[in-house]
């Protein structure tokens, strides 16, 4: 009995040392990626490799697959925005409306199949709210490495919903970092509004 307390102590202590690093790099990932750096991809990929472990041991599949999708993502992004000259301005640009609408549009009928599934098919927990900040972390993240504006108002409302999921979650680290990362998504917005404005 004594054992198996220790065992959980420090699997305990394991998450709560990787759910730090995993906030730390996601925090230097939005920062950076609302500077227009490309070293954000590093940092979001060391990252998201870490909540591919921890959304895995809660039951989060979606999540799961989301930061496998980040991982991606990352070496797509890094590849994307190496192609710049550093010293060169962020080329920002806006989604076409049409475009937009349609990926709202997916982006919930997604939602409620892929709701649906998890509900009758598997063990997840909160399987409508995993499924929307999947589907719409997904569209805004290849928004992002398209430098596309509208990417920032997504996110401050995946973000929003993702931290009260992780706070019900008891992952009182992670909550906090997506509340941190919904008040960035603000500044990243108005940043590349004022950039796109004046260029």
């Amino acid at each position: 009995m004594q054992d198996t307390f220790v065992r959980m102590l420090s699997e305990v202590q394991l998450l709560n040392w990787l759910e730090i690093t995993a906030v730390l790099t996601a925090l230097i990932y939005v920062f950076l990626a609302s500077k227009g750096n490309k070293w954000c991809f590093v940092f979001g990929l060391i990252s998201s490799a870490i909540y591919v472990y921890i959304t895995l041991k809660f039951n989060l599949y979606f999540d799961v697959i989301i930061n496998i999708y980040y991982v991606a993502m990352s070496y797509f992004g890094w590849i994307s925005w190496s192609n710049e000259k550093d010293n060169e301005p962020i080329q920002i640009s806006h989604v076409p409306k049409k475009q937009l609408q349609s990926f709202i549009l997916i982006g919930f009928l997604v939602t409620l199949i892929l709701a649906f599934l998890a509900e009758y098919l598997t063990d997840a927990e909160l399987a409508c709210f995993d499924a929307f900040t999947t589907t719409f972390a997904i569209i805004a993240t290849y928004m992002v490495v398209k430098k596309q504006l509208e990417n920032w108002l997504i996110w401050i409302i995946v973000d929003l919903v993702a931290s009260g999921m992780y706070f019900y979650k008891e992952l009182y680290f992670t909550s906090l970092l997506f509340l941190i990362y919904t008040i960035i998504a603000v500044f990243g917005y108005v940043k590349w509004k004022r950039i796109i404005t004046l260029g």
